[in-house]
């Protein structure tokens, strides 16, 4: 049994190591040499002191590791910080962090700008606002009209001044014939500002204003703007990708295996159905009816040696077989991605697809290598990925039926995404003010806060509904989910549960007249009430809390936030985490917060005593 366990946990382990990306190249930030000569607006730092919430200029700490940009009014203090290395197709990660009204952008090849602001609290964000895609500058277009072609993000997703923001970036430079004419425009697959996605496949007819030089290449270098207004930048991330550098397949022959199969292979030892030379590299080149076996054997032409990474996407089962190992491993549905290392050249391989339910059958191999950006080994077809993707109907589109409250409070019932399991006794709560929240009643927490768009109802609404999902339709915070109030028997080593208290109890909620919640619940015979409402500014949510009723024998504790670390505020409250969000705290509370650290992450957390039990407790989230 011991050894079972022991396989059973190396063979999670490998699959988890095969599941993982390739990882990017990181830039070093431990001196300024990847980059050209810059003024001395740039400097390396360890960390940022001051208050960049409310100060205008970062206040750098002597070390490495990030690098702070300070505008100055001299000519030579306001310079662009720009690569010594080129790209063309490129995936780009950093984590930025902006003062108020702060201005700075990120120039793909020097001339494409994805635009850093201070955009928090815009509630119809334009292409001059943090995420957008700049506009182009013509001045023979005439005045006011000299702007255009720029591209607003899908929504806001900026966060508070002082807070680090993460960016992602996905490119593909214009491409060029022979003779050096253009022949697709630069295009931005996919951007993504904290976790929330606000451009896909969206083009640039042409560089934007104040990049490095008005043609277009092939190749240039990245440009971070250096004089607009302080920002600081660490962990930037990139793979840089050969233009239209692929994985050839060749030599492609398939054996078509009819019936209800259980296990991929089960269908080796019988005789196929058909067999022979498909026309092209996908199951639809193959007749077939009803539930089957694909399995599709030939060569990988490799370009160069290195790590590569096989992902089988689509429904059914896939497996992948590359000289004999197994790289893309079949699961009940689906199958996980793997990375295997490759010699340039020839190398046989088998690609298994089983066929496991009554929808229309989609198979796709995708392939990803040093510098070879990811794309389909298989053809892709179009009519047969119809139903590709939970939340996707007819034609591959995403569903949506969205609930805004455009006049009054809405309280939506409904299953909650959350990891590491989705709670199903909770509540999207969205407010004409664009502030929005989700709630559990079996712990009291709050899920996450999110501005923009409400929620997505397709999941709850379409069809059968199975999932249940109110997805939220903004960018998101994610908080803990850890119960809200909770009784600790050691105050000192005394660990936060995951789970609510045997003594907690629900007891619904009441509605305010404008539709506004209070919700309602018990620890052993404490009553508390919970409201949790738009700061008064709409920039970020309140939440007051009361209680009445006799303590209980062990401590009473209310957790106001959960992170790695959790800073004083000069200003009074808490930064949580690495500058994730802001916890504000009125002077006057009755409360008294205390910092608790515990198998190493601080809580903190208000105890619970008889002399301030019926005096209102009350915090801002702030991010």
């Amino acid at each position: 049994m011991r050894t079972l366990i022991l396989a059973c946990i190396a063979a999670t382990v490998a699959a988890s190591i095969r599941a993982q990306p390739l990882p990017p190249e990181p830039v070093r930030l431990d001196s300024l040499g990847a980059f050209r000569p810059a003024g001395p607006n740039w400097q390396l730092a360890s960390e940022l002191a001051g208050d960049p919430r409310r100060e205008k200029t970062l206040t750098a700490v002597a070390g490495t590791g990030m690098l702070v940009c300070n505008p100055g009014k001299e000519k030579e203090t306001r310079t662009h910080l720009v690569t010594t290395w080129e790209h063309g197709d490129l995936e780009l990660d950093l984590e930025f962090l902006l003062t108020p009204g702060s201005n700075s952008g990120v120039y793909l090849q020097g001339r494409y700008e994805v635009q850093l602001f201070d955009s928090w609290g815009v509630k119809e964000p334009k292409a001059a606002d943090c995420g957008g895609i700049y506009s182009r500058w013509d001045s023979a277009r005439g005045k006011g009209k000299e702007a255009f072609d720029g591209i607003a993000p899908r929504a806001n997703a900026s966060r508070a001044p002082g807070l680090w923001q993460k960016l992602r970036v996905e490119f593909q430079a214009p491409r060029f014939d022979a003779a050096g004419k253009k022949t697709r425009n630069a295009r931005f697959t996919r951007v993504v500002l904290n976790g929330f996605t606000i451009h896909e496949n969206v083009e640039a007819t042409g560089p934007t204003r104040s990049g490095l030089a008005e043609n277009e290449v092939p190749i240039g270098p990245l440009m971070i703007q250096g004089d607009h207004g302080s920002v600081a930048l660490r962990a930037i991330r990139v793979k840089r990708f050969d233009r239209d550098a692929t994985i050839g397949v060749s030599d492609l022959r398939y054996k078509l295996y009819s019936g209800n199969y259980p296990t991929v292979g089960s269908y080796d030892s019988e005789k196929p159905k058909a067999e022979g030379v498909p026309a092209r590299f996908a199951h639809g080149a193959v007749e077939k009816t009803g539930r089957f076996a694909l399995v599709f054997t030939g060569t990988l032409e490799v370009p160069r040696a290195g790590a590569y990474r096989f992902a089988g996407e689509g429904l059914g089962v896939t497996r992948l077989l590359i000289d004999g190992r197994t790289v893309v491993q079949p699961l009940e549905r689906g199958s996980q991605p793997g990375i295997i290392t490759l010699a340039a050249g020839k190398h046989p391989f088998r690609a298994d697809f089983v066929q496991t339910s009554n929808f229309r059958p989609n198979f796709e191999l995708i392939a990803e290598g040093p510098g070879i950006a990811p794309h389909a080994l298989t053809v892709r077809e179009q009519a047969e990925s119809a139903f590709a993707g939970r939340g996707r109907g007819r034609g591959g589109a995403a569903r949506s039926i969205a609930v805004e409250p455009t006049d009054r409070i809405l309280l939506q019932r409904g299953f909650v995404p959350f990891e590491p399991r989705k709670r199903l006794y909770a509540a999207s709560v969205g407010t004409p003010a664009g502030v929005h929240y989700a709630y559990d009643f079996e712990t009291g927490a709050i899920l996450r806060a999110w501005r923009g768009p409400f929620i997505n109802a397709a999941d709850m609404w379409d069809g059968r509904g199975n999932d249940q999902l109110a997805r939220p339709e903004g960018p998101a915070l994610t908080l803990s989910g850890k119960p809200a109030v909770a009784l600790i028997e050691n105050a000192a080593t005394g660990d936060w549960p995951d789970q609510s208290d045997p003594l907690w109890s629900p007891q619904g909620y009441k509605l305010e007249a404008d539709g506004q919640p209070v919700f309602l619940s018990k620890l052993a015979a404490v009553a508390i009430s919970d409201r949790v409402a738009p700061a008064k500014d709409g920039r970020g949510l309140t939440r007051t809390l009361n209680f009445k009723g006799p303590l209980p024998s062990w401590s009473a504790w209310v957790l106001l936030a959960e992170a790695d670390t959790i800073t004083p505020q000069a200003a009074g409250g808490w930064v949580v985490g690495a500058r994730e969000w802001f916890l504000d705290w009125p002077a006057d509370s009755a409360h008294r917060p205390v910092l608790r650290t515990v198998n190493g992450r601080q809580q903190l957390a208000v105890l619970l005593t008889a002399a301030a039990l019926e005096k209102t407790l009350s915090y801002s989230i702030v991010w």
